[in-house]
């Protein structure tokens, strides 16, 4: 995909499934009948990498299931496997925007080697997160995940803040490089932010898990998956309206079917992405 001459790959880690209790796994046998009972929602795991020519920029980490070597299954999908298709090496990465800090999208960012040291995945990059997240992570310890069972595990990341890895950002818009910008929202986590990709004429909006798939498209009511349920209903509504009047393309990040595509109106004035 190409958004201007800034190259967009989608780095997907497949697709998954997450427990009533909040475990998520990688599901073997999409094509496996489950009764009611065994059924558990599913969700996709798409990190975005931007390639403006002069500088990578990697949007959310993924899990990075495997990079501790603990995953039994050799053909686990993560960062560095995926990097590796599309002909990068971790070294190769200048940047990562985390749209929050929940474990499906920043575990990626370090692996336990064997002698049980914390190392950097991405060993150049400079990892941008806004400061309310980083403190909503830190007031998290001790507490219940949340409800939707994929919270914070801040633990494997103080190594890379001690290192200075990581840039803490206080304003609500920053242009990272030119033609990336990011724009605090809020709503689903106290920091969450959205990435806006623009480059000559053309603009993509990285939505993290403020729109996470499709259904949320036209989904204006409030739910318990957001820390702040009215401030994102009323994010949700901007950055669509917003998208709508740039006619941009959306990534989403949790889609398990329509990963991208330019938004539309559909035939009842609704949000859609348009076919083909």
């Amino acid at each position: 995909m190409e958004i201007g001459d800034f190259r967009l790959e989608q780095l997907s880690e497949g697709i998954f499934e997450v427990s009533a209790a909040g475990s998520i796994r990688k599901i073997r046998d999409h094509h496996a009948k489950e009764t009611e009972k065994e059924a558990f929602p599913r969700v996709g795991l798409d990190p975005v990498l931007v390639d403006t020519g002069s500088t990578r920029v990697l949007l959310d980490a993924g899990l990075g299931m495997g990079l501790d070597r603990r995953e039994p299954d050799p053909e686990t999908s993560n960062i560095v496997t995926n990097l590796d298709i599309f002909g990068y090496r971790p070294e190769d990465i200048d940047a990562v925007i985390l749209s929050h800090l929940h474990y499906d999208h920043a575990a990626g960012l370090s692996f336990t080697g064997k002698a049980g040291e914390v190392t950097a995945t991405l060993p150049n990059a400079r990892i941008y997160v806004q400061k309310a997240e980083w403190e909503a992570a830190l007031n998290s310890l001790g507490t219940h995940p949340g409800v939707s069972g994929m919270g914070y595990e801040p633990d494997d990341l103080y190594r890379l803040v001690a290192d200075g890895r990581f840039v803490i950002l206080e304003e609500e818009r920053r242009e990272i490089v030119r033609g990336i910008t990011v724009i605090r929202t809020g709503g689903h986590t106290p920091g969450h932010q959205v990435v806006r990709i623009r480059r000559n004429g053309q603009t993509a909006y990285y939505c993290g898990d403020l729109i996470p798939n499709e259904n949320y498209l036209n989904r204006f009511y409030t739910g318990k998956i957001d820390t702040d349920p009215v401030k994102a209903k009323k994010a949700r509504m901007l950055l669509l309206q917003q998208c709508w009047r740039d006619q941009a393309t959306l990534l989403l990040y949790h889609s398990v079917y329509r990963k991208a595509g330019k938004i539309v109106r559909d035939k009842n004035r609704g949000f859609a992405l348009k076919k083909g």
